[in-house]
């Protein structure tokens, strides 16, 4: 790590409030080049605003940003990046209709005689893509790349510019384990030997861990924990920014696994038996009442389709599905709804939420049925059942504002109490816990545990995390290629290499990597 420099990027004593919020309250940071610096925090502990400070996207209300010892007045992002300050965010900004080279030349296009050079700017591209290991090809266009694509290729597109300077804001969050670790390989190589300085948000701490030099925590605005990444532990970050020890994929000490109750063996509420559509296989499985059915595999394993298929966003399937003892054959999402089924989408901004309405109407909108008579709304009832909702999962912010407004953690709670109010017989999670902070997480994970603790309601969680699948589902199913044959692996009996090489395609597994 590169340290005796003038160059760095600082903020020094940064100030900035939203109405009666204080977002950021004499936060003092230093990022010199060469080093990769962790910021960790709660969900509205500060982290973006400080990012879109140092991206030009917000200015501060008190403090500087400084470019080596130098006050710097950002007016617009293109202002921070020809200062040499390039921003990945955790909600990708790519141009679906352009290509992948096109996206990576926005805004600084190769000309020659005043023609765009595309041909120079592909090769160069496929240059990129080959040296960081992106799969997509110059001339795909943006918007048929998957997620784990299209953040590559983010990636990618700042480096392309010479950047002095990285902030990545969450960049691991919809990648798999392999490709989190090739990304983590890249930020270090890539800050050794461009000699970059890398600002790293991110909540998963063995991700941090494994790559900072220096870590800082946030907690309300504020810097609660500064120190080298050698001498700072888990338990000193946790402990800064949630105020107590332990992790948040850490099961409780009061949990019962289903396994372990006493009575008869609880009643299948979900039974798939040689499902198949154009993109799955052959899926086999059960679930029942009061467990927690943890599903992995690897990007386009057909484990997130699996879920979209049960809740009638895919075309029907093929094969033979039973929801609680009835033939079941999803046609659509409101007809899933109606038949118990509830679920909860991977990306909430796009498909999870209505953005223009508040949190209390978006809890609601499924349930708005049970409290209409004579074809009219009982808005008082409506009123008192989401207040009680949210109040239920502990939600924090405004809830009568529009959804947008509140953290991406209480985003995702508001979630939670739709779920509740529905009283699902079938509860489907897709990444869950995807870019929310450490606290948010364990609030989440208690969450789950309690719909499924009264023993009425079973649980499907789809995650890439190896980790919070063993502390969090009663048992692990694993999909590869589209497949999945229903065997149940219990959480006190894999590791994540187990579950790593379970989901390795046609058998050919890989070394055991470190867990």
């Amino acid at each position: 790590m590169t340290t005796a420099t003038a160059e760095h990027l600082a903020v020094d004593s940064i100030g900035k409030r939203y109405g009666q919020t204080q977002a950021l309250d004499g936060v003092t940071l230093k990022l010199v080049p060469g080093q990769v610096l962790a910021l960790v925090g709660h969900n509205g502990a500060g982290k973006s605003t400080l990012l879109k400070m140092l991206a030009g996207a917000e200015r501060p209300d008190e403090g500087s940003v400084l470019l080596d010892g130098v006050p710097q007045h950002f007016s617009t992002p293109a202002d921070s990046l020809a200062a040499g300050i390039a921003c990945v965010y955790q909600e990708l900004r790519l141009v679906d209709q352009l290509t992948v080279a096109q996206n990576v030349f926005l805004g600084h296009e190769t000309t020659r005689r005043g023609r765009l050079a595309q041909t120079e700017m592909n090769r160069r591209t496929a240059e990129l893509c080959q040296e960081y290991g992106v799969t997509a090809a110059p001339t795909d266009r943006a918007g048929e790349l998957s997620v784990a694509q299209r953040q590559m290729v983010e990636v990618v597109a700042a480096l392309n510019r010479n950047a002095r300077y990285l902030l990545l804001d969450e960049p691991t969050t919809a990648l798999e384990a392999q490709q989190i670790d090739h990304l983590l390989a890249t930020v270090k190589r890539i800050s050794r030997e461009r000699n970059m300085g890398i600002l790293l948000v991110d909540h998963k701490l063995d991700e941090v861990f494994s790559v900072a030099d220096h870590v800082i925590g946030l907690a309300n605005g504020r810097v609660v924990l500064s120190g080298s990444a050698a001498t700072v532990s888990r338990d000193d970050v946790v402990h800064a920014i949630v105020g107590e020890s332990g992790t948040a994929a850490d099961p409780p000490a009061h949990r019962t696994d289903r396994t372990d109750r006493e009575g008869p063996e609880p009643d299948v509420v979900l039974d798939a038996v040689h499902v198949s559509t154009d993109r799955l296989k052959d899926v086999t499985l059960q679930v029942r009442a009061g467990e927690v059915l943890g599903l992995y595999g690897l990007v386009g394993s057909g484990r997130s389709r699996f879920l979209r298929t049960l809740y009638g966003a895919e075309r029907p399937p093929l094969g033979a599905l039973t929801l609680a003892g009835s033939p079941y054959r999803p046609k659509s999402p409101a007809g899933a709804i109606r038949s118990g089924i509830a679920f909860l989408s991977e990306e909430r901004k796009a498909d999870g939420f209505v953005p223009g309405m508040s949190a209390r109407e978006n809890v609601s909108l499924p349930v708005l049925h049970r409290f209409s008579r004579a074809g009219r709304l009982q808005r008082r009832r409506i009123a008192r059942a989401t207040r009680d909702a949210l109040q239920e999962v502990a939600v924090r912010g405004d809830t009568e504002q529009p959804i947008t407004r509140l953290s991406g953690g209480n985003q995702q709670k508001v979630l939670f109490a739709r779920a509740a109010l529905q009283q699902p017989r079938l509860l489907l999670l897709d990444e869950p816990t995807k870019g929310v902070d450490v606290g948010a997480k364990a609030e989440i994970h208690a969450l789950i545990r309690a719909m499924a603790a009264d023993g009425q309601a079973a649980v499907i969680v789809v995650s890439t995390e190896e980790e919070e699948l063993i502390g969090l589902a009663d048992a692990v199913c694993v999909f590869k290629e589209g497949a999945c044959d229903g065997t149940k692996y219990p959480r006190d009996t894999v590791t994540p290499g187990d579950l790593r090489r379970l989901a390795w395609p046609s058998g050919h597994l890989p070394e055991e990597p470190p867990d």
